[in-house]
């Protein structure tokens, strides 16, 4: 389950290839006044000199498209077989995408990634905390960029323990009995000490409702988010993937091994 990084050209041309024939469908996320945004979009093409690609920017039913400008850094998830990719890059332009009988969408140019990471579908999938380990969490509004303004008030910070666990995000459970006054999608900061003995992670995250758990208590989930724009954001994928095939190991029933008569 351990993140793959690839840096093949051919492999890169051959995923591409495979996402334009199919247009799938991407998750693109940019950072717009210190906020997360995330719009969903399809690929269109992949310039045969490995030059730059191209996805549709037209908007959905969920929610406005954000702004974007050229030079903006964007990160890039989407699906590839039993995998997920992720990618950083930068938008190049915008315009417009001609397809063969003359149909236009608006689209984005971005410049051709210098790698991409590869993770195992199931490595998003949430993974229950096996009983007897403590993962301690803490949040505040904002984002990693609001931490020093979090910090000077206690009050800010909602502190909790992770009931389950993915390399997308996790759902916390906070040592409160009233519900955060945080909007829908709205940005937090948010550190997780993993059980691997060093400091605990930190990342952004966008908030995604909470919800009494089956024992009553609050409990927050929250979706990681940039991740893949970094090389930070890419370590932090590599010890989420490590835990969570150590938990994924612990909660398989033991089986005692067979011996030859």
């Amino acid at each position: 389950m351990r993140p793959r990084h690839l840096i093949v050209p051919q492999e890169t041309r051959d995923i591409f290839d495979a996402a334009v024939a199919a247009q799938t469908l991407a998750t693109v996320s940019v950072q717009c006044a210190g906020d997360w945004r995330s719009f969903k979009a399809r690929f269109l093409e992949r310039d045969p000199r490995d030059r730059f690609f191209v996805l549709e920017y037209e908007p959905g039913a969920e929610a406005a498209l954000p702004p974007i400008v050229a030079g903006q850094y964007a990160g890039i998830s989407f699906r590839h077989k039993s995998r997920k990719i992720l990618l950083a890059s930068v938008i190049e332009a915008r315009g417009k995408f001609v397809f063969d009988d003359n149909r236009t969408v608006s689209a984005i140019r971005l410049r051709w990634p210098q790698s991409l990471t590869e993770l195992q579908r199931r490595a998003y999938d949430r993974t229950p905390i096996p009983e007897g380990e403590r993962v301690l969490a803490t949040m505040w509004a904002g984002g990693q960029q609001a931490r020093a303004a979090a910090q000077s008030a206690e009050k800010n910070l909602l502190a909790g323990s992770v009931i389950d666990l993915s390399c997308g995000g996790a759902l916390i459970r906070v040592q409160t009995t009233t519900l955060p006054a945080w909007e829908d999608n709205a940005t937090l900061g948010l550190d997780i000490q993993l059980p691997d003995g060093r400091a605990p992670i930190s990342v952004d995250a966008r908030y995604r409702g909470a919800r009494h758990d089956d024992q009553g208590h609050i409990a927050v989930a929250t979706q990681f988010v940039g991740l893949e724009l970094s090389l930070d954001g890419r370590v932090v994928l590599q010890r989420l993937s490590r835990t969570i095939q150590r938990y994924n190991r612990m909660s398989r029933p033991f089986e005692p091994k067979r011996t030859k008569s």
